[in-house]
């Protein structure tokens, strides 16, 4: 049997997802480097594949250890690892992200410049090291702008800038030392895409779950999205999503865009887009798998991602017609509890029961319980509770979340 080496980390698969995936099709080899999320999960990782401990190995003596396991083939689905495994590649001489790419796909400054010049974005962007080059790009960005980290994901730390009030308040809570002094990691500081399109009771923006082999893009889904809570924190997906026909064939048509123009050869994508009153627009394009993403289109259509992002890592081209044509049984969705931007701790979370009887409902997962603290800059990170499902229609699901509000109640301190 062929074996594939999974870079893993906190990301979009868990290690029993990939194993599962992975039945009759390749071994695994668990490439397991050091996490900055904790422990990782070795004696799980060595019952249900082959366990490759690289942590505290350069690049070079990485590389030497994987290949002692002959892999046919490697992938991530962590964010976090994408930069590992492209070199980790190169060293093997394995199909993956070029570092060139990975580059363009993980620093947003990068990335938004090549979509600039594309045509699938049209946002002025600047990198941010401190104070007083935030100040020096408001004055050429202009205001409302949004800061974030130039590498990260999930929504962290990341600020709607409306004011210079707002620009000072940022830099205080982000950067260290006196206004002079670099910041402890770069930011960037892009304009804010124009909202204003009615799109509720969704969000007005989506994802796009597309697959590429060979440099051809083939879009698998668009995922929906509920709307976020401020300043741009994530609620929740569901799939399919509610868009209009015309709006559809724009949307995919911008996203082949942007995965041309920065050059993806094969991998699975992710890519964000946001409704602006000029049309679409690309938010950020992800060089992996979206977070849930498998769980929602296996619920929704019985279509395993993980299990095709592994076939193209091993160069089955035959994997793409599998793809074409996904009919959808149900809506699946994922729906999250946003703390309120003030609050420091859960005080109490009653009503979770009753939630879990809701029809439509199959699972809730409590993530903040009653004494835990709360940072609104952690982003996805820092959810109350995670609540998971299907119904037969979007109707039905927007009737759904209205009623979790009801059933559930939070207080905070």
């Amino acid at each position: 049997m062929r074996r594939i080496a999974v870079v893993h980390d906190m990301g979009a698969a868990s290690v029993m997802e990939v194993a599962a995936a992975l039945e009759g099709l390749a071994e695994p080899i668990f490439v397991c480097p050091a996490s900055a999320f904790g422990d990782q999960p070795r004696e799980l990782m060595a019952e249900l594949g082959r366990l490759c401990d690289i942590g505290g190995l350069d690049i070079v003596r990485a590389a030497a250890k994987v290949r002692a396991e002959q892999p046919d083939g490697i992938i991530t689905f962590s964010e976090y690892q994408l930069e590992r495994t492209g070199a980790l590649a190169v060293e093997l001489g394995l199909p993956f992200h070029s570092p060139d790419l990975v580059r363009k796909l993980t620093h947003k400054h990068v990335q938004r410049e090549v979509l600039n010049g594309c045509g699938a974005s049209a946002v002025p962007v600047r990198l941010v090291t401190g104070e007083s080059s935030a100040r020096r790009a408001v004055a050429e960005v202009g205001l409302p702008a949004v800061l974030k980290p130039d590498v990260g994901t999930g929504s962290r730390s990341t600020y709607r800038i409306s004011s210079h009030d707002d620009l000072a308040a940022a830099c205080r809570a982000e950067f260290s030392g006196p206004a002079a002094s670099g910041a402890t990691e770069a930011f960037v500081l892009e304009s804010e895409l124009q909202g204003g399109v009615d799109t509720a009771p969704w969000g007005d923006y989506v994802s796009v779950e597309s697959a590429v082999f060979d440099g051809a893009v083939t879009h698998l889904a668009i995922t929906g999205k509920f709307p976020l809570e401020p300043p741009f924190r994530e609620t929740g997906s569901f799939l399919p999503a509610a868009v209009r026909d015309e709006d559809e064939k724009d949307v995919l048509d911008l996203v082949t865009r942007a995965l041309t123009a920065l050059g993806v050869r094969a991998g699975v994508c992710h890519t964000e887009v946001k409704f602006t009153p000029s049309g679409p627009q690309i938010i950020e394009v992800n060089g992996r798998l979206g977070g849930r993403v498998n769980a929602l289109l296996s619920r929704a259509a019985g279509v395993d991602i993980v299990r095709l992002a592994a076939r193209i890592a091993l160069g089955d081209a035959e994997s793409m017609k599998e793809v074409t044509g996904i009919a959808y049984e149900r809506i699946a969705f994922m729906y999250a509890r946003v703390p309120p931007l003030q609050a420091q701790r859960v005080a109490e979370v009653q009503g979770l029961d009753r939630l879990r009887r809701l029809p439509g409902v199959s699972r809730v997962v409590l993530e903040r319980g009653a004494g835990q603290s709360t940072d609104w800059r952690v982003g996805r990170l820092g959810h109350v509770y995670i609540c998971f499902g299907a119904t037969e229609t979007h109707e039905a699901l927007a009737s759904l979340v209205d009623e979790m509000a009801d059933v559930v109640k939070v207080r905070y301190e």
